[in-house]
């Protein structure tokens, strides 16, 4: 009885780079639209470490008669005070539209839309996300919190979290520890 091997995390980047770019080749972006938004914080005295975790969620959905596709990426990024079981200090979520027109949908599967959206739909939301969180943490009165640059392929020596839904935001998900005091 023959082992079946677990594809490698370099495997899985290559087979979704391979589903995406027939779509990537196809498309145009027409339009990025923030569609839901939720920011709260707690008020603490003195400023004191902070970890910061993100999580990304990415569906897509097909309007083949219009020749579009959009891609829905909710990002929710939670900062606590100490360790994960103390309660939250910050919660700053969005949900955005991407818009594209597609030429064709000719040889296209669900398959290629998803791994398009998660990889090609975050890259091009990612830079109106991190806009979004440090205008919105330093409006809600902490220091500007910037989020890393996106890397869809991550890096080797990047720790993975469990509970991430799309291979590219895993590996930029690692706890960062910030500075938070209240104005």
């Amino acid at each position: 009885m023959a082992k079946r091997m677990a594809k490698s995390p370099e495997r899985k980047i290559n087979a979704k780079l391979d589903l995406a770019a027939p779509v990537s080749a196809r498309v145009e972006l027409k339009h990025i639209i923030l569609a839901e938004t939720l920011a709260k914080r707690k008020l603490v005295a003195g400023g004191s470490p902070v970890n910061v975790s993100l999580s990304v969620n990415v569906n897509t959905k097909v309007n083949r008669e219009q020749r579009r596709i959009e891609v829905f990426p909710k990002f929710i990024l939670v900062a606590r005070k100490g360790d994960a079981t103390e309660g939250e200090l910050l919660r700053v979520e969005a949900l955005f539209v991407l818009q594209y027109e597609i030429d064709s949908f000719e040889g296209m599967k669900k398959s290629h839309i998803d791994a398009f959206g998660e990889l090609n739909g975050l890259y091009n939301v990612w830079p109106y996300w991190r806009e979004y969180v440090q205008s919105t943490t330093v409006r809600m009165g902490f220091p500007s919190l910037t989020m890393p640059v996106f890397r869809p392929l991550g890096r080797a020596d990047s720790p993975a979290k469990k509970g991430a839904m799309t291979e590219a935001p895993r590996a930029r998900q690692a706890s960062r520890r910030v500075t938070a005091s209240p104005t």
